[in-house]
């Protein structure tokens, strides 16, 4: 399997990449398909991009071009559409504002980060935290699950599961924000310590 170095002179975008960067161009489609109730919209739209995130891997690989570069822009893009979707939900009154706040804010942490670890690598590449592939999990539940609640989920037991699926969401972001605040603080250890003045 090659592994292809990412240059910002010829970035080169592959097929998977491409079928990367699909997700967020359809994004606005599945927003929009919510705000407009149009459930065939919002419902196909978003299995199209989760099949997409299933397989743009897999292709790289069987097309032998799997690089670094790849693997953190399908998490970029990852990161702006799920996000980008929490938000949806919550402007359109789907989402509680204080469960909106739980789940956003600590993604400005997470942005900082990875930023800085970019500007550290010598790839294009993002730092990896333990929770985070959980954190992930949880999130392509829950996402699916609002939309489905959006539609047609008004049974007295989903909210229940809501609740359920919300607090390990949580929770997770909870551990994951820790992890990314002690990433952060050995990101800028070394900045700190040029910055300071040596003793004689």
């Amino acid at each position: 399997m090659s592994q292809q170095r990412f240059s910002w002179r010829t970035p080169g975008f592959t097929y998977a990449d491409a079928l990367t960067g699909a997700r967020l161009v359809m994004l606005p489609y599945l927003i929009y398909g919510l705000a407009a109730r149009l459930s065939a919209l919002a419902v196909v739209t978003l299995a199209v991009m989760v099949a997409s995130d299933l397989v743009d891997g897999r292709i790289a690989r069987r097309l032998g071009q799997s690089r670094a570069f790849g693997a953190a822009f399908d998490s970029g893009i990852d990161f702006l559409v799920i996000y980008g979707l929490f938000t949806a939900y919550f402007a359109l009154g789907i989402l509680p504002w204080w469960k909106w706040i739980v789940i956003a804010a600590p993604a400005v942490l997470m942005a900082v980060t990875q930023i800085l670890y970019v500007l550290h690598a010598p790839e294009v590449t993002f730092a990896v935290a333990p929770a985070g592939k959980m954190v992930g999990q949880i999130q392509f539940v829950y996402l699916p699950f609002l939309l489905a609640r959006t539609f047609w989920l008004r049974a007295p037991w989903v909210e229940t599961v809501d609740h359920v699926l919300f607090a390990l969401l949580a929770g997770l972001t909870a551990v994951n924000t820790l992890d990314y605040a002690r990433m952060l603080r050995r990101l800028r250890a070394p900045s700190r310590a040029a910055a300071t003045p040596e003793v004689r």
